[in-house]
């Protein structure tokens, strides 16, 4: 369980890996066979969770006495360890106002594309478990009408809000808090599109762009990842050699990010990472040259102050 300033915006990292996590079902790899053994060597897929205290602050004056309220939280992506992810957020969700031995249902969720390990965890917020509520779920129009029409989804569709969110769109979650839709080329089966989402805070700006195909097929990234204070972006392999003579896959290469981005260095963070990746081996000779070149690699737990 995470705890947070009061009277703050904070974007927390609660997951780090590609979609299927560390360990990797079916993998006999030495990182996944350590997890398999070691519970304490897991890592859940990508996700950040956005937590505004500052409502706790306001009831703070004169005959507020014995008065709280809780924070908004708010998830990017809803991940198929959404369970732990969720729980790691208990601290500021709070109780469910009328079910004992519950938490309160999250403020929104904020769905990047379709791939598994971004929308895999809708299921568990269906009654078979969490059982929400009218979740506000935000995602470009053609995603949620993919979501809608998904026949064995139809239980879990009807406790959901929908809140389609085109690209550019801009969602203002108040008091100086808004999300923007930043549309990025990604591998779509669906032709559903995938999204990044620039969080602006009342004193800082985030970018969270955990897949995209090829820096080259993005015309706007240098622009945009030079606008905020810190990016964290699709890390999923750091060279060829982890893919066994298969065919080049749709997400840029960690030594690419390093060599073409040396000049914003100290804003990027490395998420998204595949259960190959060298770097998350400490003291490696990938994991040395990362940090050498000043960028640093997403760890679950890490706080940005917006």
């Amino acid at each position: 369980m995470l705890t947070f300033s009061e009277n703050s915006v904070t974007a927390v990292i609660l997951g780090t890996m590609q979609d299927a996590g560390l360990p990797h079902a079916g993998c006999t790899c030495a990182r996944c066979t350590a997890a398999f053994a070691d519970p304490s060597r897991v890592q859940h897929a990508a996700c950040l969770g956005i937590v505004d205290s500052r409502r706790n602050a306001e009831l703070r004056g004169e005959g507020a006495e014995g008065r709280r309220e809780e924070a908004r939280v708010y998830l990017i992506d809803a991940t198929p360890d959404i369970k732990f992810q969720l729980n790691l957020l208990a601290a500021v969700l709070g109780p469910h106002p009328q079910r004992a031995n519950r938490l309160r249902q999250p403020d929104g969720i904020f769905l990047t594309h379709a791939h598994m390990g971004h929308i895999g965890g809708l299921p568990q917020l269906s009654k078979e478990a969490m059982f929400v509520n009218d979740l506000p779920v935000y995602a470009t129009p053609a995603l949620c009408d993919l979501l809608r029409g998904t026949t064995l989804w139809s239980p879990l569709v009807a406790e959901l809000d929908f809140r389609p969110m085109p690209g550019d769109i801009t969602v203002d979650l108040g008091d100086g808090l808004m999300i923007t839709a930043v549309p990025v080329p990604h591998r779509d089966e669906w032709g559903v599109g995938t999204v990044a989402f620039r969080i602006q805070g009342p004193q800082k700006s985030l970018l969270y762009l955990p897949d995209i195909d090829d820096w080259d097929q993005w015309p706007g990234a240098e622009e945009t990842l030079s606008d905020v204070d810190v990016a964290l972006v699709d890390a999923s392999f750091y060279s060829r050699d982890e893919l066994g003579g298969r065919a080049p896959v749709a997400h840029p290469l960690v030594t690419d990010t390093l060599t073409r981005f040396t000049h914003l260095a100290d804003r990027l963070v490395l998420t998204h990472l595949n259960h190959t990746n060298l770097v998350l081996d400490e003291g490696s000779a990938a994991e040395t040259a990362v940090r050498r070149a000043g960028f640093h690699i997403a760890q679950t737990g890490d706080m940005f102050t917006l």
